[in-house]
C-alpha cells in the first residue's frame, strides 16, 4: 500500500472512531434525562393517587427497577414498591 494511503485510512479511522464515541456520550446523556423526567412523572403520580387511596391497596405502586432508577438520580418517589 501507498504511504498517503495508510495515512488517509488512519485519519479517516480515528475520526470515524471518535463520531462514535460522541454519538455514544449523547446517546447516555439522553438516556439520563429521559430517565429523570419518568422519574419526577412517577412522583406526581404517586402525589396524585395518594388523595384517591390512603393506604394505597390496590393504589398506585413503583417496581424494584423503578426505585432502583429514580435513587440513582437522587428523586425520592414516595410510594409501595411491588
Amino acid at each position: 500500500m501507498n504511504k498517503k494511503t495508510i495515512t488517509e485510512t488512519a485519519i479517516t479511522s480515528v475520526i470515524l472512531i471518535t463520531l462514535f464515541a460522541v454519538f455514544l456520550i449523547g446517546i447516555d446523556k439522553a438516556l439520563d434525562n429521559w430517565e429523570i423526567v419518568e422519574c419526577y412523572k412517577l412522583q406526581a403520580n404517586a402525589e396524585r393517587y395518594e388523595k384517591y387511596s390512603p393506604t394505597n391497596q390496590g393504589g398506585f405502586y413503583i417496581t424494584q427497577n423503578e426505585k432502583e432508577m429514580c435513587e440513582h438520580h437522587g428523586i425520592e418517589v414516595d410510594a409501595p414498591v411491588k
